[in-house]
């Protein structure tokens, strides 16, 4: 695990997650990260100059995966009338890649081409 629970409450500032579920939902916003850096990043990020970026990333990211959980795609219900709504707007994976672009966009880690190095 790249973003333990102390970083997520102390540097970033996180409330929303607790400390019980960190690990699971972290882990899953890990996997997209590196999904959207095309498994290019290194297994230890420490002393990497985007390293704290990629933290904030992952937080931001597992929180909207969380919130995601919890509603289930409901964006209303109504229990006596039995009604509920969903969601049928931007895709939790579009979401997701929006908020990486803001952390990592000027990194090159998000490039889709062959390095020409």
């Amino acid at each position: 695990m790249k973003v333990d629970y102390s970083f997520y409450t102390d540097t970033y500032g996180g409330k929303r997650i607790p400390q019980n579920d960190w690990l699971r939902i972290s882990q899953k916003a890990e996997q997209r990260l590196d999904s959207f850096t095309f498994g290019r990043l290194p297994d230890e990020w420490e002393g990497e100059s985007w390293c704290n970026q990629a933290k904030c990333a992952v937080c931001e990211m597992a929180e909207i995966i969380q919130a995601d959980e919890k509603r289930g795609g409901k964006t209303s219900e109504n229990t006596d009338g039995y009604s509920v709504s969903y969601d049928t707007g931007k895709s939790l994976g579009s979401t997701l890649y929006d908020v990486v672009r803001v952390y990592l966009g000027d990194t090159g880690l998000l490039y889709a081409g062959v390095c020409p190095c």
